[in-house]
């Protein structure tokens, strides 16, 4: 046997004891095959190139999509989990959603076929769990970008005095975002736009929060005297506080997104650096403005928390955070559509090349895209609690479980760089989990280190299903809540939402 076959042929060498990902027997009478995985871009074939974004523009993509809906909700978490509890928390949330991020951005060095979450479902559950996980995933993406378009008709309205239905402003946003979703085939473009919106956005909720401190009283605080209510410990149920957690982890959840943003770099192998400077960026921008406000405001938090300084500033910031707005819009509608067109084109020739079938696909996936968020934020008429049991019931599935089973699985198979990571050729199969899963829990014998990373898998899946429960328990009886006090709008509803 040649030095090359030996190269792609494991003989027992790496047995399962010693953490290799597959044993053979040679006494079997089919031989399995294996074959290291084709990056899924190529970047040196092909009329387009998938493979165009460095290091800083992967960074500013984090940056992009940790910020943007949920910045300004945290104040309000802090109230109800208590300020110092609600800190500890969300920096907890924080460096549960970095691993997770990490391992997620990472995973195409070992698999360089991976494009999204649902190749780690396939990788580690098989190809029933890629369809489910994809399917959901799809869902929670084009669902962010409908939010997307919703809070781009805030703006709108708040800039016009309500000039217009919002509905009317929505389909604005969700036209925008299909023009400049669908132009930008590759996320480098993207990311210059995103350059744009980051800083828009995060301008804007500073000028926000010094306007908060340059005030006398909250100007969402009713007439005479007001007592803030500044919590430094927590006051609340389990369904508020539960509620609150989801919160903190919808602002952070968008590590599953990680996977695309490794998948079109230059360099895969930086990820991490674009990771630690993109997500510390925004934990750090997080935990000041939530901080500065909360103790400037207290409970008189304004939804929208761009109004809460007042008319004018409202105006002057959501005037410079329009187009970072907007860029959400235009983000998470390019990488749900994203989803689609590569999992229909995967291995052919249209992937890369300006077919028709190519062109088809992707403004199909587009407009598929941005239609089904409009619809959703017309017809859902508690789209806000939409949201929020979305994030709830799914997001952790994607900043919690899934990265937790992916620890326990490079615990349990070892698996080598990607010119050494292996699948079957015959079978199209992976490793199955009932040999990498009951390997990872012996693994704790192999030295502090993967003690450490066995213990923290569990507890990241763990901590998720809470999560899971929890959250999506305490959005029911929010949405119960809501109906019974009136405040569920109609669909379709032409009112002012800033």
């Amino acid at each position: 046997m040649n030095q090359s076959k030996k190269d792609q042929i494991h003989d027992g060498e790496h047995d399962i004891d010693n953490g290799g990902c597959h044993e053979l027997n040679p006494d079997e009478n089919s031989k399995a095959l294996f074959q290291a995985p084709q990056d899924l871009f190529n970047s040196e074939e092909g009329e387009v190139n998938f493979r165009g974004v460095s290091w800083q523009g992967a960074a500013i993509l984090i940056a992009k999509f940790q910020i943007g809906l949920g910045a300004l909700s945290l104040p309000s978490t802090f109230h109800v989990l208590g300020f110092f509890p609600g800190i500890l928390c969300f920096v907890i949330l924080a460096v549960i959603t970095t691993v997770a991020g990490y391992v997620s951005g990472n995973a195409r060095q070992y698999y360089p076929q991976m494009h999204s979450i649902g190749d780690a479902a396939e990788l580690l559950f098989g190809k029933g769990a890629r369809e489910f996980i994809g399917i959901i995933y799809y869902i929670y993406l084009a669902l962010v970008a409908g939010a997307g378009m919703l809070t781009t008709s805030v703006a709108l309205n708040a800039l016009s005095n309500h000039g217009a239905c919002t509905m009317a402003f929505v389909a604005v946003a969700c036209a925008a975002a299909f023009i400049f979703g669908t132009g930008f085939r590759s996320l480098e473009k993207v990311a210059w736009i995103s350059w744009i919106g980051v800083a828009g956005i995060v301008f804007a909720i500073w000028i926000t929060a010094i306007a908060c401190l340059a005030r006398d009283r909250p100007a969402g605080a009713p007439p005479g005297p007001i007592n803030l209510d500044i919590r430094v410990l927590p006051q609340a149920s389990f369904t508020e506080a539960m509620s609150a957690i989801s919160t903190q982890l919808f602002a952070l959840g968008a590590s599953g997104t990680f996977f695309s943003v490794a998948a079109e770099m230059k360099e895969p192998e930086k990820f991490t650096r674009s990771l630690i400077y993109g997500q510390s960026f925004i934990v750090l921008t997080n935990i000041a403005i939530a901080s500065i406000m909360y103790g400037k405001i207290g409970q008189y938090l304004v939804s929208p928390a761009l109004g809460s300084a007042g008319d004018l500033i409202k105006k002057i910031s959501y005037g410079i955070a329009f187009p970072g707005l907007l860029v959400t819009a235009i983000l998470w509608s390019h990488i749900a559509a994203k989803y689609w067109f590569v999992r229909i084109l995967r291995g052919t020739r249209h992937l890369q090349s300006n077919t028709v079938t190519h062109w088809t696909v992707w403004i199909g996936s587009m407009a598929v895209t941005v239609v089904f968020g409009f619809i959703v934020v017309g017809v859902v008429p508690f789209f806000d609690d939409f949201l929020s049991l979305v994030g709830a019931l799914i997001n952790p599935v994607f900043t919690n479980v899934l990265p937790g089973f992916m620890i326990l699985f490079y615990l349990g198979a070892n698996p080598s760089r990607a010119s050494d990571s292996v699948r079957n050729v015959e079978t199209g199969n992976v490793i199955s989990p009932m040999i990498w899963l009951p390997n990872a829990f012996k693994t704790y014998r192999n030295g502090w280190k993967q003690a450490s990373a066995l213990v923290g898998g569990i507890f990241m899946i763990l901590l998720g299903a809470f999560i899971i429960v929890g959250g999506t328990y305490s959005t029911v009886l929010s949405i119960q809540a809501s109906y019974h006090d009136g405040s569920v709008s109609g669909v379709f509803s032409c009112g002012d939402n800033s």
